[in-house]
């Protein structure tokens, strides 16, 4: 009779933790605040790096010739004053130059002579202003050659100021006449970075607007401004150009022909932000966990601009909701959840 009674009473004893409640799972998290931010917007694009077109130069010649030698090549950055290419004058240019010669030297004779007559009252002042005017037209005619290097048999072209060879169209034994393009030259310090718009984005973008550029295959990034944007799209790549100048250190390490890609830094805009691992998605969409009571309640949201590791976001979501930023991935809507050390649930 005492072993039953003791069984009985240990039996009691037992009784509710066998029919206690099951407790519930929790997960540790650590939360945030959601709070309006000023975030800049920013727009991707890419470009090409390209020689000023504005700072481009020609080198022509006045006189028709044969290129002897060439001294620089294709993409070759060149100093003030450097050879570009010899060219030697033609037999015809050398003619002129020498028929000229024998013109100047008749009218001055011709002159000399006048004014001996017009001495002797042997001619008139009519002759004598005649006699002038042919000396000074022979002179005139000289001098035009002598711009054309005329009175050389061979010349050699130079660089005017530092610069990148950006096109070359002769060879040695080309035949080139006046004003025919021998090669192009641009301006070494002074580049332009072509950046692509999407035209549904051109009312978006403005000169004096910052730009950071990113050379695509790796290089230090540089700040700049745009300088222009254009109002028309450029039939080759079917985008709107917005064009960035590059000047003295930041265009001298550029390489025309070279990408860049460009964040365009757009205006400030007042929005709702959490921090950027708060916000999860899945098929239904993106979604944050709000803490409420103890438990993680599941409130879709549409997410936007993100900056400085903060995202912004709109929808049921209020201001001041603490938002789950660690342990998120664990939650399902309902679950019990307690802070992280140091973390108010």
């Amino acid at each position: 009779m005492k072993y039953v009674s003791a069984g009985l009473v240990l039996f009691a004893l037992l009784w509710p933790c066998a029919h206690a409640a099951p407790v519930p799972p929790s997960v540790r998290v650590q939360t945030a605040l959601a709070t309006p931010r000023s975030l800049d917007a920013q727009l991707t694009v890419y470009g090409k790096v390209e020689p000023d077109p504005e700072r481009l130069r020609a080198l022509t010649t006045l006189s028709s010739g044969e290129v002897r030698k060439l001294y620089v090549g294709l993409g070759q950055r060149v100093a003030a004053g450097q050879p570009l290419l010899e060219l030697a004058t033609a037999p015809q240019t050398r003619m002129a130059w020498t028929q000229a010669q024998g013109r100047v030297d008749s009218a001055r004779i011709q002159l000399q002579q006048t004014q001996d007559l017009f001495k002797e009252q042997l001619a008139t002042r009519a002759d004598l202003a005649n006699a002038h005017q042919a000396v000074s037209n022979a002179e005139a005619e000289l001098a035009a050659l002598r711009a054309q290097s005329a009175q050389h048999v061979t010349q050699v072209l130079r660089a005017a100021e530092a610069a990148v060879v950006t096109r070359l169209d002769v060879a040695p034994g080309t035949l080139v006449q006046p004003g025919q393009p021998l090669l192009m030259l641009g301006a070494l310090g002074h580049v332009w970075v072509r950046l692509g718009i999407e035209p549904e984005d051109v009312a978006r973008i403005a000169p004096g607007m910052p730009v950071t550029l990113t050379p695509v295959f790796g290089g230090a990034p540089l700040a700049a401004r745009i300088a222009q944007v254009h109002a028309v799209i450029n039939p080759a790549t079917h985008l709107v150009d917005a064009v960035v100048r590059l000047t003295g250190d930041q265009a001298a390490a550029q390489i025309p022909g070279s990408w860049m890609r460009g964040a365009i830094s757009l205006r400030a805009t007042r929005v709702l932000a959490v921090p950027r691992s708060a916000v999860l998605s899945d098929a239904q969409g993106s979604y944050v966990f709000v803490i409420e009571r103890g438990h993680a309640r599941r409130v879709a949201v549409h997410a936007g601009l993100e900056q400085g590791g903060w995202i912004a976001v709109w929808g049921a979501l209020k201001p001041g909701a603490r938002v789950v930023t660690a342990g998120n991935y664990e939650l399902v809507d309902g679950m019990a959840v307690r802070a992280a050390p140091g973390v108010a649930p």
